[in-house]
Order: structure tokens, then C-alpha cells, then sequence
């Protein structure tokens, strides 16, 4: 091989190797802007998570209040049996009331009696 030959030679072989570099960096650069995008892409995901997660307990223990607020009123109400003694003692006392309406009839009758005898 003369001198031409492997300049030529060293000259296509530099071609080469750039080309090979280049290649190389434009990979590892496609590479890296993939790492970044997928780091950034699970860091909001992260942050989206705990938003949701933070809102979702604060929810749940709204309801928890919610619930036990509703558990303290249906404990403070009259039960069936209270209902019903209810209800027996106004029967009992519409029974007396309508007795007492009568004794007064009896009553405003025996004074009219008496006021028209005299």
C-alpha cells in the first residue's frame, strides 16, 4: 500500500469513527432525554398519588364525623318501647280529659239546675 492508499484508508476510517461517535452520543442523548422524561413523569405521578391519597382520608374522615354525629342523635331518641309508653299515657290521658268534659257537662247542667230553681 502506497502513502495515497492509507490516507485515504486513515481518512475514511476517521469518517468512520465520527460518524460511530455521533451516532453514539445522539443514542445516549435519546437515552437520557428518556430517563428524564420517565423520572418527571413518576414525579407527578408521585404528586397526583398523594393529592389523591390526602384527599381520600380527608373525605374518610369527614364521613367518620359525619357518622358518628348521626350514631350520637339515633342514640338520644326514644326507642320502640319509649314510643309506645308514649302513646298509652296520651290514650290514658284523652280517656281522663274526655271524662273531665263530661263531669263538667254534669257540672254546668246541675248549675243551671240550681240557677233555674231559684
Amino acid at each position: 500500500m502506497d502513502y495515497e492508499q492509507v490516507k485515504m484508508a486513515l481518512a475514511i476510517l476517521n469518517m468512520l469513527v465520527s460518524a460511530a461517535v455521533w451516532l453514539f452520543v445522539y443514542m445516549n442523548k435519546r437515552q437520557q432525554a428518556s430517563i428524564e422524561s420517565i423520572e418527571k413523569l413518576e414525579a407527578q405521578t408521585k404528586d397526583a398519588i398523594d393529592k389523591l391519597d390526602s384527599h381520600v382520608n380527608q373525605r374518610f374522615q369527614d364521613k367518620c364525623k359525619r357518622l358518628n354525629t348521626l350514631e350520637a342523635q339515633v342514640s338520644s331518641m326514644p326507642t320502640k318501647a319509649d314510643i309506645i309508653r308514649i302513646h298509652e299515657r296520651l290514650d290514658d290521658m284523652g280517656k281522663d280529659s274526655h271524662s273531665m268534659i263530661l263531669m263538667l257537662g254534669e257540672i254546668s247542667g246541675q248549675v243551671k239546675q240550681i240557677n233555674k230553681e231559684r
